[in-house]
């Protein structure tokens, strides 16, 4: 009798132990949905909208190294000198004393010109507007008044161009920004260009030390750019005749990609866009930003020569099934063969919202 209490007792707690875990798993499901459902919609709306906009395109694929050159709205602050101030790095100083300013020079000569009076300017930090003012201070040595300020107006290198729009000849490259300071501000432009570049050397990645493209910057302009978002930088080509001998292409969207093989292209040292074998390990499909699948590169010949992502291949287009899905944007610091990529559809998104 007693064996038979102490069975159904047991029985019993085992029962409670299974009815409380499927209760716990229902819970962790339905808080997960509840914690993530505006992300899942926004995936969802921003693929349907997408879709949408794709229907008056006819995207080719890019591969192509270009020059980056951007002129910064206004005069972008890299360091500080002094502590007197409220001014911070990645401000962006507008105007000066009411009157705009656009270049580095332009600073320095209201500097000169103060007599050491309270210079005041009007910034942009991160969007906002902001009045402040800054007493510039005398200088012994080049017998000249100073802010102390360094600063910048303007941003040069190299990328690669993710795709064409072959209606409109529209264009977006690199999948992340043009970022300036630590802190990874994106550079606001009044104006920029893409032009004809040349690969002539690369510094090999390795770990805890990114590799490079390193390329000329003609003066062969071939686009303007009109926008620098944290998916990239848009614009249009001053001739879309180069595009005509470019087959158009499908995307493949996010909720389809699927983790395993996949290529890149990109353009090496020998100035062609070639493509190369990779591993999409992992599918972050909530992430909204620029960080969303993780790469491997796994084409011998491409580790050869760059060690796996370096600087440059920003950009470089991602091809799975024969259909793109995004773009590199990053390496791994601990290991030059793995990065992330973009998905197309937030890089499409981004330039459609540049147009308006």
């Amino acid at each position: 009798m007693l064996r038979k209490i102490i069975y159904v007792l047991k029985n019993n707690f085992n029962n409670k132990r299974v009815i409380l875990s499927i209760f716990t798993i229902i819970c962790l499901i339905f808080s997960y949905c509840i914690l993530n459902y505006t992300k899942l919609v926004s995936v969802y709306n921003t693929q349907k909208n997408v879709e949408m906009k794709l229907e008056d395109m006819e995207l080719v694929i890019g591969g192509e190294a270009v020059g980056i050159k951007l002129l910064a709205t206004g005069v972008l602050i890299m360091g500080i000198d002094r502590t007197d101030t409220n001014l911070q790095v990645g401000d962006v100083i507008l105007s000066v004393n009411g009157n705009k300013i656009e270049s580095n020079v332009e600073l320095i000569n209201y500097a000169n010109e103060s007599e050491g009076k309270d210079l005041t300017l009007k910034l942009d930090r991160q969007g906002k507007e902001i009045i402040t003012s800054i007493k510039p201070k005398y200088d012994e040595q080049t017998k000249s008044y100073k802010l102390e300020l360094w600063v910048k107006d303007s941003s040069a290198g190299v990328g690669t161009i993710t795709f064409y729009d072959k209606k409109t000849g529209k264009f977006g490259a690199l999948g992340h920004g043009v970022t300036e300071t630590k802190d990874n501000y994106i550079l606001p432009i009044i104006t920029g260009g893409i032009t004809t570049t040349n690969i002539y050397s690369i510094k090999k990645g390795e770990s805890k030390n990114p590799g490079e493209l390193k390329g000329t910057l003609s003066n062969d302009t071939i686009g303007n750019i009109l926008g620098n978002t944290d998916k990239g930088i848009y614009g249009v080509l001053l001739d879309k005749n180069i595009l005509n001998q470019k087959e158009k292409v499908e995307i493949l969207s996010k909720s389809k990609i699927k983790e395993g093989s996949a290529s890149i292209i990109c353009t090496l040292d020998d100035n062609e866009p070639k493509s190369y074998n990779v591993e999409i390990e992992k599918v972050l499909l909530t992430s909204t930003g620029n960080k969303n699948m993780i790469i491997k590169v796994t084409d011998e010949e491409l580790i050869n020569k760059t060690g796996g992502i370096i600087q440059g291949m920003s950009g470089s287009p991602i091809i799975q099934d024969g259909k793109l899905i995004g773009a590199v944007t990053h390496v791994f610091l601990n290991d030059s063969t793995k990065g992330y990529g973009v998905f197309i559809e937030n890089m499409i998104e981004d330039m459609c919202d540049v147009e308006k």
